[in-house]
């Protein structure tokens, strides 16, 4: 346990007062509020397709870093469908189509909604290509999780994405499924930033809802 002195000093060292526990004090981000599961997937998708169009379109003024930064946001979010639409779930909370229940639940009010079982199949061999053609490490050693993971030396080998190829071969299934659910779509409709905020340094009253 600290002295009572020490820690005294170490705020005052920082240029803190006493009821700040953190650097920058309530500055902080978190993602928009997601009430149910399926509005989880649904932000997948529309993160996956604002990030591409961003790619396609840099804004104006855009770095090399920027175009960096949504082709790697770009893949996180293509991973992470291609795990729900094709994989089975490894862990309880992994929300995925093997479970659609969790999606068209009882809570969510869309039960009655939900999609038959041939439909989801279709869906699910669609999404078990796409991931053994982009992330299954037993035929290929370039999938999306090497290049995106830990530093590893997977990540010296040069490797090139085709994200216009990439969202021809996964739009339909994404189009398929958001059909069969309420819109959710925070990424295309969102507002521009509050600036003073990050100017300001103030607190941003959002929560990632997870």
């Amino acid at each position: 346990m600290r002295h009572p002195r020490t820690a005294t000093l170490a705020c005052r060292g920082s240029n803190m007062n006493v009821g700040m526990r953190r650097p920058g004090g309530d500055w902080s981000l978190a993602r928009i509020d997601k009430a149910d599961h399926y509005q989880t997937v649904l932000y997948e998708i529309d993160m996956l397709r604002f990030c591409y169009s961003r790619l396609v379109r840099p804004p104006e003024a855009a770095l090399n870093a920027d175009i960096w930064t949504y082709l790697e946001s770009f893949l996180v979010h293509y991973r992470n469908l291609l795990y729900f639409f094709g994989v089975p779930p490894k862990r309880t909370s992994d929300l995925t189509l093997v479970r659609p229940e969790e999606i068209w639940s009882m809570d969510s009010g869309l039960a009655s909604t939900l999609p038959d079982r041939s439909v989801l199949d279709e869906m699910s061999a669609k999404g078990s290509g796409l991931w053994q053609k982009y992330e299954d490490s037993s035929k290929r050693d370039d999938t999306i999780s090497r290049y995106l993971q830990h530093c590893t030396s997977f990540r010296l080998s040069p490797k090139r994405w085709f994200p216009v190829e990439m969202m021809n071969e996964i739009g339909d299934l994404l189009a398929a499924f958001e059909k069969l659910l309420p819109e959710f779509k925070p990424a295309s409709r969102s507002q521009p930033i509050d600036r003073g905020h990050f100017l300001g340094g103030g607190s941003m009253s959002t929560n990632s809802g997870n």
